[in-house]
């Protein structure tokens, strides 16, 4: 039989148990933003320029991407895109909630291709030729990663990530997460 003791001690235990677990509860809580999907797939209808309207992300053009990028002193995600794109669009409701996420530590700027759906061949050869970019959406990582120690010299000119992929709205919360955490890993390290 267990002496009044060992149960007190128990109790400490357990008590003690809870409270952690409770206290990591509220941090994965708090480390993970609350996404409403159903804002999600509202947005998601909208063009991209009403998609990120109000929000951290400024509108870059030829003339300003040199200084605004290259540059900048914090890390920068630039996402190229077509106004009224389905792909454009989903990709911006992304764009949105990282961007409201991490404003205080990266710069995100949007480049607009086209006004509608379409983006014309030669815009298209024009973009791949003075940004590497391909095809549209596309998202460009810069780490602008100044003032800290290299190992190596780097040209941070060049992107440290270019993204092709966007998010179907059914895998929307895995890419957001996996979004996150390159961010956090590979960005803010």
């Amino acid at each position: 039989m267990a002496t009044t003791i060992e149960r007190s001690g128990r109790r400490k235990t357990v008590a003690g148990v809870l409270g952690l677990a409770i206290a990591l509860a509220s941090w994965a809580s708090a480390a993970v933003p609350a996404v409403d999907m159903n804002e999600v797939r509202r947005l998601a209808r909208e063009p991209v320029e009403t998609i990120i309207s109000g929000t951290p992300v400024a509108r870059i053009a030829d003339k300003d991407y040199r200084t605004m990028v290259h540059d900048s002193p914090r890390p920068v995600v630039v996402v190229f895109y077509a106004n009224e794109d389905e792909k454009s669009r989903n990709l911006a409701t992304l764009v949105r909630y990282l961007a409201l996420e991490f404003n205080d530590v990266i710069t995100f700027y949007a480049y607009r291709v086209a006004p509608g759906t379409r983006v014309e061949r030669d815009t298209l050869g024009a973009l791949q030729k003075q940004y590497g970019v391909k095809q549209v959406p596309a998202t460009l990582f810069y780490d602008n990663d100044r003032g800290k120690i290299e190992l190596e010299k780097a040209d941070y000119s060049v992107p440290t990530l270019v993204e092709y992929r966007t998010p179907s709205l059914f895998f929307w919360k895995t890419y957001h997460q996996a979004i996150r955490e390159y961010i956090q890993k590979s960005i803010l390290d």
